[in-house]
């Protein structure tokens, strides 16, 4: 796409071009030869430029001519005389060009300069036609050897020795160069210029001075000055310099001028002036300039630069140099005087003339001194004419000019400073009128004022008509210029052709140009919409509610509106606020969840792209205030504030108040409410501040949509300081674990109370055993301090003060007293034994020791009670503890003597069962004693802690099966888990029923134990009990309420019919939930009737009654489960007596083929039976052993005991060796199958009995059929026997 439009730009430029009139003119040099190199030092100003080269280099010399003519020629002028292109002087040895120039430019190449081509070059580009000999010069070129000679003498090393704090001068004496070298002094071989500062300085002739020697400045540095021509490559260093600085100290020396620059200097304005003066001296001097009249101008350094000179800098300049032993500032004066280059008044024109006419070309300059002007006619000097070509106040005239007499004229403005150099042409023209451009076609809106416009042009210059018609136009309704014609209010009646007409005496030319009139464009609509207001030109909304404009224009049916959306004079579209956008091709503005930043002035603009119309509309959204602005601070040290500020825009709603906040320097993030005004007053005076605080201020306003934002943060201000406010508070002396030391901590003096600079805290803190008092400075932001006293817990007094930099706080502080650190105790109990007069259990004993004395100097501390330790013997790194308060209590017997001096104490929840060994020590708050001598004691057997994590795993209608992990502590060797079930019903208990689960196997307290509880009714709450027992008898109980699930409905029987022949019957048979079963049987054009009822296992039955052969027979089987029944789909058989055909069929006859048809449905229902019981998961028959083994579980792994005793894992970090317990009736999985596969069969299968099929002994099983004897004996109970003894199997894995 961009291509095809940069063709079509093209296109439309060369369709201009043709369309432009060639216009014959003298050539002008454009393009001039460029100074080399570029620099400040060889600008491209005045009548020529300089070219720096040097030999064997190339350079290339411009010079580029305009002019309408095609005799353009190219010359070049060598010290005055034209080169010869031909001449052998121009060429290399095999004849190819080295100097030439470019093809179709006049530019001049030469390739390998040589010394003969130095010199001065001018470009000259003229015309060859018959009628112009005209000639355009360029400036001149000097093109001049760029050389630099070697130092003389550089590979000498000099060697200096110079006392410390001598003046030295280093002089460089550069070689000639041309153009002048850049100096500048190196301190190794690497050329990389040396750092220069207040007391090392190079001059401007490349000398290095020092103000004075310092032992830094020898050593390995080797001095050397260098030059430079950079734009050519150019380097040449020097002898180096050696400096042996000698002495230890440096001796003072005054100030004393070394050197100056030249001190009466013409400076050229608008180019830069430079001062130097160079002082010696110890310590170094310190230099500044000063201009004389003008006290403000000072500057300070060795020199004085003044990057553009202007006429108002002329004067005298003073450099002072002084030191702290210079009596009085040393001075050196400079005189600036300032001039200028030539500079044009007017710059000189090119000019167009027509015949007969006459030409002048103003070449007046001005410049100090005054410049003098040369000029020149097609490169020649100027001759007068009389009375045809003459010079008046530097204006040349040239009178009564013919068409062959255009010409090129130079003129050269001179004076000291520089030149200035020009070249322009006088153009002879005689050229007939062309309209280059009009107004083909207009469109315009009645009403309007329509501009045609007719661009023309022709020597002598013509003039323009316009008519309409024959009608030549003219009258107040018609503006004309030389290009255009304005008609004033136009109607439909002046829709037509307009004729322009362009005469001089050459010709003349003339266009058409049409008018089209159409309707105006105005808006006759423009409304503002919300919830409550509509129609209005000014309304107002709250924040966050939505706007709509609408804007209805009319215009010309001929021409499309379009609509443009202005905010405050700026198109919305430029405007990035995502609340605003345009609907319905812009005729429709809406601005959603208006806040403050949408109030002003919406303009709707209608055009039709030949005029349009406006209108506006105001929008005024009630939101909170525009932040005030102009804060200003008109007191603050005498710590009140007065301040004063703006308003800002108060957004549609009255100000109530304004809130000040300050921050201060100890935060400057921090703002905090200082005063809130009480009303809309925009002053405040007498705000009360804090003492010694640097402060800033801001100001929110305040109206019913609420705050605004804060204001710009005034200029800080900071207040008289004072003394602190206060002394510091919650001064206390801790409890210390570091002897010898002291520790005190106060809270914090907050930064606003400092009231002034250098805050502190002052301690003073008094021993009390001998009223020796110290005194301790303590910085302002701590809060604590710790005091070495090289003690061990003496009491001491302590008071801390507040200071600052204007004094103490008011008051004496309050004294507060404590102890020095503590140390570790250096007594311990003495004789620490079991009390055999007190009980002892299971998990309780009495232990009694030796009191000591909570005022023992040998503890060291503050008494802080004893702590009593136990471990078991064979486990001596898990170490429990038991902490005994501070309390001295006289010991007693449990017979109610006393015992002196002995501190007896009981400690509960001892491990049960277990080998223990104890002792007993003493502590302070710090650090704990030696440990008493220690005893053995084993606890006896207990009972257990109730079991833990007792859950319901699962649940079915008939039956639960719930989970539990080993009881905390066991508190001896485990015997059995007794499971208790009793159903809850109206708040009431039934029977209970008792199962007991033998406990002689390995049990991981990590792994759950389950039990399943079978024989339950569906949607029944139970109340579940499990406790264990060791030898001494049962532990704690944990119960559990849980409800079975509710009845599963029943499914249709599967229902199979067989005719048989030879019973002349049929064989139902069927497969169903519920043992209880009816038949059904429906005779043609009679209903369903009941044929049997089966209330047992057997599931088929034999119909040979009442049969009539050729007629259907339809059979279903209901299934009844108490109230609740399903029926089967539908079965039609036909009934046929097959026995006439026994003739013809004789296999149907065969005895043999009926005994196979008979086993062939049995050996397939035998197999429906089997899959449905596999599903069901009815009862448990698999080898225990395979199930062990399909789990990778040994059965000698089952025949590990119980540990013997028991102690809490937590507490002594004991492990049993134990492994999973599930119970017989839990299912076990098949190879491939899971447990949660078992668990998905239908929630009527629940039975686990096998009774109900008559082909099994119901005595093999228990009640929650799993097989009794295969690993002992176990007891259960029957409802009506619920304390007798039964039998229960559980798998231990």
């Amino acid at each position: 796409m961009a291509t095809l439009q940069n063709v079509f730009i093209f296109i439309l430029c060369v369709a201009e071009t043709f369309q432009e009139r060639r216009v014959p003119s003298p050539p002008s040099i454009t393009t001039g030869p460029k100074p080399y190199p570029k620099s400040s030092w060889n600008p491209e100003l005045g009548d020529r430029v300089y070219v720096y080269i040097a030999k064997e280099k190339n350079t290339r010399l411009q010079c580029v001519a305009s002019g309408n003519t095609p005799q353009l020629r190219y010359d070049w002028l060598k010290d005055g005389k034209l080169i010869d292109f031909t001449s052998n002087e121009v060429k290399f040895p095999n004849n190819t060009l080295r100097i030439y120039k470019e093809q179709g430019l006049g530019t001049l190449n030469i390739h390998r300069v040589q010394e003969s081509d130095y010199g001065t070059y001018q470009c000259r580009a003229s015309s060859d036609r018959e009628d112009s000999q005209a000639v355009s010069l360029s400036k001149k070129v000097e093109l001049i050897e760029a050389i630099i000679s070697p130092f003389q003498d550089s590979s000498d090393v000099d060697s200096k020795k110079v006392p410390q704090g001598q003046y030295l001068m280093l002089t460089c004496d550069p070689p000639f160069s041309n153009p002048k070298a850049t100096l500048s002094w190196t301190l190794d071989d690497t050329l990389r210029e040396m750092d220069f500062n207040e007391r090392i300085v190079m001059d401007y002739e490349g000398n290095l001075h020092f103000a004075n020697v310092a032992s830094e400045d020898g050593g390995d540095k080797m001095y050397s000055c260098f030059a430079a021509l950079h734009f050519i490559g150019f380097y040449t260093k020097g002898r180096t310099t050696e400096l042996k600085v000698y002495g230890d100290k440096a001796a003072y020396q005054p100030a004393k001028i070394r050197w100056t620059s030249e001190k009466n200097v013409v400076g050229v304005e608008g180019e830069p002036v430079k001062f130097m003066c160079i002082f010696s001296g110890y310590p170094t001097p310190a230099i500044s300039w000063r201009r004389v009249g003008r006290a403000s101008e000072e500057s300070s350094g060795y020199e004085l630069v003044i990057s553009a000179v202007k006429p108002s800098d002329k004067g005298e300049y003073v450099c002072s140099g002084t030191n702290s032993v210079t009596g009085s500032p040393q001075e050196v004066k400079f005189m600036l005087d300032v001039q200028a280059k030539p500079r044009w008044v007017s710059p000189p024109l090119d000019t167009r003339v027509s015949v007969g006419e006459s030409g002048t070309v103003n070449c007046t300059a001005e410049g100090i001194p005054t410049p003098t002007v040369e000029w020149y006619i097609d490169g020649k000097p100027f001759k007068a004419i009389p009375g045809k070509r003459y010079i008046q106040n530097n204006v040349l005239h040239i009178d009564n000019l013919n068409k062959k007499e255009s010409t090129v004229v130079q003129c050269n403005a001179t004076n000291s400073h520089g030149s200035l150099f020009s070249d322009v042409y006088i153009n002879v023209l005689a050229l007939p009128p062309e309209i280059t451009n009009w107004t083909k076609s207009l469109k315009v809106a009645a009403g309007r004022s329509a501009v045609l416009s007719c661009e023309h042009n022709g020597y002598p210059t013509p003039t323009l008509e316009w008519m309409r018609g024959p009608q030549l136009l003219n009258g107040d309704r018609y503006t004309f210029t030389q290009t255009s014609i304005t008609i004033l209010n136009v109607s439909k009646n002046d829709e037509g052709v307009f004729i322009c007409i362009s005469k001089n005496n050459q010709g003349r030319e003339q266009k058409e140009n049409m008018l089209i009139v159409r309707d105006k464009t105005s808006i006759k609509d423009l409304t503002g919409i919300t919830e409550t207001e509509e129609g209005k030109t000014s309304i107002e909304v709250d924040s966050e509610e939505d706007v709509k404009f609408t804007c209805i224009a009319m215009t010309d049916p001929r021409e499309t509106v379009r609509y443009v959306w202005k905010k405050n004079g700026k198109v919305i579209k430029d405007i990035s606020d995502p609340h605003v956008r345009c609907e319905e091709g812009c005729s429709v503005l809406r601005v959603q969840e208006a806040d403050a930043t949408q109030s002003g002035n919406y303009t709707c603009v209608a055009n039709n792209g030949i005029d349009e119309d406006q209108r506006t509309i105001e929008l005024r959204v009630k939101a909170a205030p525009d932040p005030p602005d102009n804060a200003q601070l008109t007191s603050c040290g005498d710590w009140k504030l007065g301040l004063r500020w703006n308003a800002g825009f108060h957004n549609y709603m009255p100000i109530i108040n304004y809130t000040i906040e300050y921050s201060t320097s100890f935060d400057w993030d921090k703002w905090t409410t200082l005063y809130q005004t009480s009303d809309s007053n925009t002053q405040v005076s007498d705000v009360s501040l804090s003492a010694g605080v640097i402060y800033k201020f801001r100001i929110k306003a305040l109206n019913q949509k609420g705050y605004s934002e804060p204001s710009e943060p005034t200029n800080t201000c900071k207040t008289d300081p004072k003394r602190p406010a206060r002394h510091p508070t919650g001064v206390k002396v801790k409890d210390y674990k570091k002897d010898g030391f002291l520790y005190v901590e106060w809270e914090a003096i907050s930064p606003m109370e400092h009231n002034g600079e250098d805050f502190k805290y002052k301690l003073s803190v008094r021993n009390i055993a001998d009223d020796n008092t110290k005194s301790y400075i303590v910085a302002g932001d701590k809060t604590s301090k710790e005091i070495e006293t090289k003690d061990t817990y003496q009491k001491y007094g302590v008071r801390v003060a507040a200071e600052n930099s204007v004094g103490a706080a008011r008051g004496i502080p309050q004294e507060v007293f404590g102890f020095s650190g503590m140390g570790v105790p250096t007594i311990k109990p003495q004789n620490f034994e079991l009390d055999k007069k007190s009980p002892f259990t299971a998990e309780t004993a009495t232990f009694v020791w030796d009191s000591i004395p909570d005022d023992s100097p040998d503890l060291k501390g503050k008494f802080d009670g004893y702590v009593i330790r136990y471990w078991r013997r064979d486990n001596p790194r898990t170490v429990k503890r038991i902490e005994i308060p501070p309390r001295v209590l006289p010991a007693a017997t449990s017979t109610g003597e006393e015992d002196s001096g002995k501190i007896r104490e009981t400690i509960n929840n001892l491990p049960a069962y277990s080998q223990l060994k104890l002792d007993v020590l003493v502590k302070n708050v710090m650090f704990e004693s030696e440990p008493s001598n220690p005893i053995d004691l084993n606890t006896p057997e207990g009972v257990p802690s109730e079991v833990q994590k007792l859950k319901a795993e699962k649940r079915g209608e008939n039956f639960i099966v719930i989970g539990w992990y080993l009881p905390k502590r066991i508190n001896g060797d485990l015997q059995q888990f007794v499971v208790t079930y009793q159903e809850v019903f109206g708040g009431r208990l039934s029977q209970e029923i008792e199962y007991t689960i033998d406990a002689n196997y390995s049990i991981s307290p990590t792994d759950m134990i389950e039990h399943r509880i079978v024989g339950l009714e569906p949607n029944t709450m139970y109340r579940v009990v499990v406790y264990a027992t060791t030898r001494i008898g049962p532990g704690d109980q944990a119960a559990l309420d849980v409800m079975t699930a509710d009845k599963a409905p029943l499914k249709p029987p599967i229902v199979t019919v067989l005719s048989l022949p030879e019973k002349n019957g049929f064989n139902i048979s069927w497969i169903s939930d519920s043992p209880s079963n009816e038949v059904n049987l429906k005779r043609p054009g009679e209903q369903f009737k009941v044929v049997e009822r089966m209330n047992s296992s057997r599931n088929w039955m034999l119909l040979t009654d009442g049969l009539t052969v050729g007629r259907t027979y339809v059979f279903t089987v209901t299934a009844v489960d108490g109230l609740r029944s399903v029926t089967s789909e539908e079965i039609k058989v036909p009934f046929e007596n097959t026995a006439s055909n026994r003739a013809e069929d004789e296999v149907f006859k065969a005895t043999w083929f009926i005994i196979v048809m008979v086993a062939i449905a049995i050996l397939i229902l035998v197999i429906i039976i089997v899959c449905l019981l596999l599903k069901r998961n009815r009862g448990d028959k698999y080898n225990v052993q395979e199930r062990e083994n399909l789990h990778g579980i040994k059965n000698n792994d089952m025949k590990k005991p119980l540990a013997k005793g028991d102690f809490d894992d937590n507490e002594l970090g004991l492990r049993w060796d134990l492994s999973r317990v599930r119970t017989c009736s839990e299912k076990w999985p098949l190879a491939g199958n899971t447990y949660d596969e078992l668990e998905k069969g239908p929630q009527g299968s629940e039975k686990d009995s096998l009774e109900e099929y008559g082909d099994v002994d119901p005595t093999k099983f228990n009640e929650d059929g799993s097989f009794i004897g295969l690993y002992g004996n176990q007891q259960a109970t029957t409802p009506s026997e619920a304390t007798a003894p039964s039998s229960v199997m559980h798998d231990l894995i």
